[in-house]
């Protein structure tokens, strides 16, 4: 289970070290096998904004780039082709330790000559910051990000990844690892109420939903979507695998990541048509559906159950 130190910070207010927390997580049962930090080496490494582009007077594949970094502006060559003016991006400037992107190894980055024009600084791709293998271009950062701010500030992440036995189902969440470092640090758990727009007519006269066994299904809840698009399906991602649509697609992806890994209560999204709840020869309940029919290319979703 890996555990984003800001997600949990959404629910309790950490008030020691993160080495401190992982060792007393560890002897509370939860064993934290490994802290993964990323941007812990981006020191010198900065939110920067592309303000104009020029061609390099001796070098067709390669461009001058005015950077904004807050308090200065700092021109650069640079080559990669995704190269936008105002476009928000990772820079480093000299005494940064970067990844080579050709022999893997960190070097620190010094002044350079870059065919008869100086060149104090880089624009980063994923792979010579670390994130990733990719260096195919830069790497392009979210329009809110502010030009000057440190990149591990902006960026940065520390993950705890622990090992979850079978006897603490209750960690399997964000929130539930969240309410053992709340009695560790003493601070209460804070969980907002999930809040979303609504418009139109009243949910009730649109949509009906009747439970006739409240012990099999205690509670069922709807949400209705329109004038939502039904794309082509994806490739099944590997062989036998069946493609979805953009509908299912897209909220399985909501549901899995606010549901599942936030709350440990794992739900699929689905278009039901005529389901009930019937009891197993042991009692336990379990869902039965009728044949749901093909959807339409472009119909609207009538419902998202879960």
């Amino acid at each position: 289970m890996k555990v984003p130190i800001k997600w949990l910070k959404d629910y309790v207010n950490i008030t020691m070290p993160v080495p401190e927390l992982a060792k007393k997580l560890t002897l509370a049962g939860f064993e934290v096998s490994e802290i993964i930090t990323t941007g812990g080496n981006w020191d010198n490494v900065f939110v920067g904004e592309i303000k104009a582009i020029n061609p390099h007077p001796n070098a067709d594949k390669l461009r001058l780039a005015a950077v904004n970094l807050g308090d200065r502006e700092q021109t650069v060559v640079c080559g990669a082709p995704n190269l936008f003016v105002g476009d928000k991006i990772a820079f480093a400037v000299a005494g940064a330790k970067m990844m080579d992107a050709h022999t893997g190894k960190v070097e620190t980055l010094k002044p350079a000559k870059i065919r008869g024009v100086e060149s104090s600084g880089m624009i980063c791709s994923e792979r010579e910051l670390g994130i990733s293998e990719n260096h195919e271009g830069i790497l392009v950062l979210k329009k809110e990000a502010v030009p000057g701010t440190p990149l591990a500030d902006f960026m940065g992440q520390t993950v705890l990844n622990i090992d979850v036995t079978a006897n603490r189902p209750d960690g399997l969440s964000v929130i539930g690892i969240a309410r053992e470092a709340a009695a560790i640090c003493r601070q209460p758990v804070i969980i907002a109420e999930p809040k979303y727009p609504e418009a139109g007519d009243d949910i009730d006269k649109q949509i009906s939903i009747e439970i006739k066994d409240s012990e099999l299904c205690p509670r069922y809840c709807a949400t209705l979507i329109k004038d939502v698009k039904i794309k082509n399906p994806r490739r099944g991602s590997r062989k036998g695998s069946s493609p979805a649509g953009s509908g299912p697609s897209t909220t399985s992806w909501i549901l899995r990541i606010t549901s599942c890994w936030s709350t440990g209560n794992p739900c699929t999204p689905s278009i039901t048509i005529g389901s009930r709840i019937k009891k197993s020869s042991c009692g336990a309940p379990y869902m039965v559906r009728n044949s749901i029919p093909s959807i339409p290319k472009n119909a609207p979703l009538p419902a998202i159950c879960w």
